[in-house]
């Protein structure tokens, strides 16, 4: 009886060379999903805040809305001076600039939903 190695193999290595090209990204793509990412976060963000909102009189409302303000301002700004740190001038900028508002806006969905 033949031994089945040598065709599992040959099958595995072909279906390596298949998942090859699905697996390559060039940066251009990588920034797109980064950004993609984020804008997701951003979508359930503005869900949970407006649910937040909800929730508050008038007053609480406000002081709602002023710490967004300023909380957008602090993401955006540590988002540039990350990926400023880690990629200035380079094509992997984009990237890190919307990993980090994704992963700030992430942290701020817990924070309203506490």
């Amino acid at each position: 009886m033949p031994s089945l190695m040598p065709c599992l193999l040959v099958l595995a290595g072909s279906l390596c060379l298949l998942a090859a090209p699905a697996l390559a990204q060039s940066q251009q793509e990588m920034n797109r999903e980064a950004e993609q990412q984020f804008e997701a976060a951003d979508r359930e963000l503005n869900r949970v805040y407006k649910a937040a909102e909800t929730k508050l009189d008038a007053e609480g409302k406000a002081k709602l809305r002023a710490a967004q303000r300023a909380w957008i301002a602090f993401r955006d700004a540590e988002a540039a001076r990350v990926a400023d740190g880690e990629g200035r001038g380079g094509s992997i900028f984009p990237m890190i600039y919307a990993g980090t508002r994704k992963r700030l806006t992430d942290e701020r969905i817990k924070q309203l939903r506490e």
